[in-house]
């Protein structure tokens, strides 16, 4: 006689008893014995009160970024820094920095990595890759702002370790925001006279207060510009500028330019049409009063 089915395996299935004995957890799961053994050492405390440690093994040495040697600045950057032309300088060597990616550097937005991280042991330190990595390249950035100063300035940079630290002192040096400066660049500018010079000599002067006075902080607005220049002109210009003060929208520095270029061209034109090719004789006096030969 057949058995029921729940009977047979019932039957066939051994019993399993629990044990009461404790777990034991696999070894993968326990903590690592290097990191729990540091964590108590005395050294390992105190080189956690520092502030320049990392916890990261030495492998970062293979995800260090490479040099860029900035060896061609002198060829790209042919125009000094003196008192005077912080803001052509900047527009030279800003771009430049930016293209060749170091320009995190110079702002402080790349700041410096950790000197020392732990060695394998957990326990001894050594020095941070990517520190050394950082600060070659910082100093390779120095070396070229340093390069591109005359010795006038050069004195200003003098105590600056880092690229950072030079392009501050020289911003907060050459492009002081302060009242003198303000108040001097108004002075010439409001003092603007074009007397023998030409009219692009004039404008290149105008042009270089308005720019320094936008350097400091304190632009000045297109419709003042324009009037700079107008009362600096010559008096040749007086009716071009009447026709000119009449529009709607003060002209930009090239179409005020182009205007000025034109009318000094027709200027001298009609000058050199209406003078006479050849000097007038001169007669003597005694010429005139002399009697024919043929008297």
């Amino acid at each position: 006689m057949e058995q029921p089915l729940h009977t047979s395996l019932n039957s066939a299935a051994p019993a399993v008893q629990l044990s009461s004995s404790p777990v034991v957890q696999p070894s993968f799961l326990a903590a690592p014995p290097m990191l729990s053994s540091a964590a108590s050492s005395p050294r390992f405390s105190s080189a956690l009160a520092g502030e320049r440690l990392l916890l990261q093994p030495t492998s970062v040495a293979s995800t260090a970024a490479s040099i860029i040697s900035l060896s061609h600045t002198y060829q790209v950057i042919s125009l000094k820094l003196t008192n005077t032309n912080y803001l052509y300088w900047r527009i030279q060597m800003l771009p430049y920095l930016l293209g060749q990616g170091v320009f995190g550097f110079v702002d402080g937005s790349n700041t410096c990595p950790s000197t020392h991280v732990l060695a394998h042991d957990g326990i001894s330190l050594q020095v941070n890759p990517l520190f050394q990595t950082w600060k070659q390249q910082d100093q390779l950035i120095l070396s070229a702002l340093l390069s591109s100063l005359s010795m006038e300035v050069l004195h200003l940079v003098v105590g600056c370790q880092s690229s950072c630290s030079a392009w501050g002192t020289l911003e907060r040096a050459l492009a002081s925001t302060s009242n003198s400066r303000i108040m001097q660049f108004h002075g010439s500018l409001q003092d603007l006279r074009q007397g023998d010079e030409s009219v692009t000599q004039f404008m290149q002067k105008a042009k270089a207060l308005f720019d320094e006075l936008a350097a400091v902080g304190r632009p000045v607005s297109l419709e003042d510009f324009n009037l700079y220049v107008f009362r600096g002109l010559r008096g040749e210009f007086k009716d071009l500028v009447t026709s000119l003060i009449t529009k709607a929208e003060p002209l930009s520095y090239a179409d005020l330019h182009s205007h000025l270029l034109t009318h000094e061209f027709l200027h001298k034109s009609s000058t050199t049409i209406h003078a006479p090719l050849l000097p007038t004789p001169s007669i003597p006096s005694s010429a005139c009063c002399a009697a024919p030969d043929f008297w």
